[in-house]
C-alpha cells in the first residue's frame, strides 16, 4: 500500500516511509552495488537516505537523482563531509574526491522545509543534521517526517532528544526515521514515540542489532512495519506504512 490514491482502492491518510543508509554505495565488504536499483525496490512515495554519495566529477551519474525522477519525487539533499576518497572515512571504495550526505525523497507534496542541526560530537567523521518535510498526504492529512543519521560515537541519544525538543515545539503528528545509531531497546524509549518497524538491520549479511528505524508519534497509527531484504549496503532497508488522521 504505497501511493494514497482512493480511485485505485488504496486508503486516504496511509503512507508507506522507508529509510535506508546506502554506505556511499559499498556493501559489507566494500563491494560496489547498485545504488539507483536498491532506492527504487523500497517502493514508497516517502524515502529518506543516509550516506549518499556525490562525486566531484560533474559527469559521474548519480544515483540519488535517477532513482527520484524513477519514482517520480522531488529530492531534498543536505552535504556532511566532503572527502578526498571514501577511504579516508572507513568505507571501502576507492572513490576519488566527492561529498557524503543524507537525502529525502517525497513522491507526494512538500509544503515545508528545514535542516536542523544536531550538533559536533568529537571524534566524529562527519556532521549530524536533520531533514524535517511537512508532507501532504491524500486527503489533505499532514505529515512531518524528520530524516536523520545520528552519530555512532555514543552519544546518538542526545541528538536523538534535540531532535525530539524541536518537534515538540509544535503539535503535528509526526516520524523519525533513519539510521539512528542506538539499538531498539534505546530507540523504544523516546517518549511519545513508538517502533514502527522492528527487527535486525546491521550488518545486512548476518544481522545483530537494530540500527535502522521508523518511530511515530502517538497521533500516526502503524498498519505495517518491517525490515526488507539486502539492497546492497551493509544496512539493511526498514520501510513502515502508516494511517495519518485528517
Amino acid at each position: 500500500m504505497i501511493l494514497i490514491d482512493e480511485g485505485k482502492g488504496r486508503h486516504l491518510g496511509q503512507v508507506a516511509i522507508a529509510s535506508l543508509n546506502l554506505q556511499c554505495g559499498a556493501g559489507t565488504r566494500g563491494q560496489p552495488y547498485d545504488v539507483e536499483a536498491a532506492i527504487v525496490s523500497l517502493d514508497a512515495p516517502v524515502i529518506v537516505l543516509q550516506e549518499t554519495w556525490s562525486p566531484d566529477d560533474a559527469d559521474a551519474p548519480d544515483p540519488v537523482d535517477t532513482a527520484a525522477k524513477r519514482l517520480g519525487a522531488q529530492v531534498f539533499r543536505v552535504p556532511v563531509r566532503h572527502v578526498d576518497d571514501l577511504t579516508t572515512i572507513g568505507i571501502r571504495l576507492r572513490s576519488g574526491p566527492g561529498t557524503v550526505g543524507i537525502a529525502l525523497l517525497s513522491a507526494l507534496p512538500v509544503s515545508g522545509y528545514e535542516v536542523l542541526e544536531l550538533g559536533e560530537i568529537p571524534g566524529d567523521t562527519v556532521a549530524r543534521c536533520a531533514q524535517i518535510a511537512m508532507i501532504e498526504t491524500a486527503g489533505g492529512a499532514a505529515l512531518r517526517l524528520a530524516g536523520a543519521h545520528l552519530t555512532y560515537r555514543l552519544l546518538s541519544p542526545v541528538q536523538l532528544a534535540r531532535l525530539m525538543r524541536h518537534l515538540s515545539g509544535t503539535a503535528v503528528p509526526s516520524v523519525i526515521a533513519g539510521d539512528l545509531n542506538m539499538p531498539r531497546q534505546l530507540a523504544r524509549l523516546a517518549p511519545g514515540y513508538s517502533p514502527a518497524a522492528q527487527g535486525r538491520t546491521w550488518p545486512a549479511e548476518l544481522p545483530l542489532v537494530q540500527l535502522d528505524h521508523v518511530l511515530a508519534s502517538r497521533e500516526v497509527r502503524r498498519v505495517r512495519g518491517a525490515v526488507l531484504p539486502p539492497a546492497g549496503s551493509d544496512h539493511l532497508p526498514v520501510r513502515a506504512s502508516l494511517h495519518v488522521p485528517g
